[in-house]
């Protein structure tokens, strides 16, 4: 193209959008030649205000934070042709009319996706090699614990559990191949029975993927029918000894009940995500011996990719090219609902 498309990207001036705007994102602009133009307003703006700005817009580029764009956002404009999400889950900011102008929506979740993945890789091995049981980690952290040091599992006689089957458990699905799980188990709704022999996995009913698994990850969207959905029932299906990840979202886990297991003793949980964040000081997770808590960074480390990904996609939409991270409405769906969670502490 001769001229660049009217590129705005929606985030407020502030920390997010020098966050996003930097670096790696600002040499992909100039290396395409594109003019991205940075939203100068504070937060809180009217729906008016939105649609005042948006006009003339061809691609729009939003992230967390970001209004809907539902049909007073875009009464003003007429020219919309491409969203680009800088962040995960886009379902916050779509809408019907959206999709019934042919607006094309992609997102960042894949690279998103593959740092999450990498973090579940990275404690499917601390939890199956039990390091909580004999590592110590600085000078408070446990002791060296010679007696357990035999106490290792290793994938290839374990069953993995992966609760969902979207971009991250997908990436996570590749990584552990190398490994050699005796079986990777699966529960999603969409996933056919013949689409997972054709991945060399076995789709399994959910209360089946808790008794089932050695290691569970709960990698599925939060939505309306996911929200608490792992209760009593299936925490006490967990086989002693087995290890729960979460750094999907917290509210996929009745916190109580999650709480109440770990009391027993029976199993390890390995966190990312949490009902109230930060986690509280007093909050019963911190004074269990059979938990890993992270502080919800393990999306953290390609940020700085995820507005150069979009623009990728833009020059691709441009220039006649298919995309390669399209969100449709349908799928759109199924992804995790902000509304859902709880506010931040």
């Amino acid at each position: 193209m001769s001229a660049s498309p009217d590129i705005f990207f929606m985030a407020p001036p502030g920390e997010l959008q020098d966050w996003f705007w930097r670096g790696r994102s600002r040499e992909r602009a100039e290396e395409l030649s594109y003019e991205v133009r940075l939203n100068p307003r504070e937060g809180g703006l009217s729906s008016d205000e939105w649609a005042e700005l948006l006009v003339g817009v061809e691609g729009l580029l939003t992230t967390w934070g970001t209004p809907r764009l539902d049909a007073a956002m875009l009464e003003k404009n007429s020219t919309l042709r491409i969203v680009g999400h800088v962040g995960g889950s886009v379902a916050p900011i779509v809408s019907p009319e959206l999709f019934e102008r042919g607006v094309r929506v992609c997102t960042a979740n894949p690279l998103m996706a593959r740092t999450v993945a990498e973090w579940s890789l990275m404690m499917t091995l601390v939890g199956l090699r039990r390091l909580l049981e004999y590592g110590q980690f600085g000078v408070s952290g446990g002791r060296v614990n010679w007696e357990k040091r035999r106490a290792n599992i290793v994938p290839q006689d374990s069953v993995v559990g992966i609760w969902g089957y979207g971009d991250v458990a997908r990436r996570l699905i590749e990584m552990l191949r190398p490994f050699e799980p005796r079986e990777i188990i699966v529960h999603d709704e969409y996933l056919t029975a013949e689409g997972a022999v054709r991945e060399g996995i076995r789709k399994v009913e959910f209360d089946e993927l808790f008794s089932g698994a050695d290691i569970i990850h709960c990698l599925t969207g939060l939505t309306a029918a996911n929200k608490g959905r792992v209760g009593a029932e299936q925490l006490a299906a967990i086989g002693d000894g087995a290890i729960l990840l979460n750094c999907g979202r917290a509210a996929l886990i009745q916190e109580e009940a999650l709480i109440a297991a770990l009391g027993e003793n029976r199993f390890t949980a390995i966190m990312d995500v949490y009902e109230v964040e930060p986690l509280a000081e007093d909050h019963p997770y911190r004074q269990m011996d059979n938990v890993v808590l992270t502080p919800h960074n393990a999306g953290y480390g390609r940020d700085e990719y995820y507005l150069g990904a979009m623009l990728d996609e833009f020059d691709r939409f441009f220039n006649g090219r298919p995309l390669e991270t399209e969100v449709t409405q349908e799928r759109a769906l199924v992804m995790t609902d902000p509304a859902m969670m709880r506010k931040r502490g």
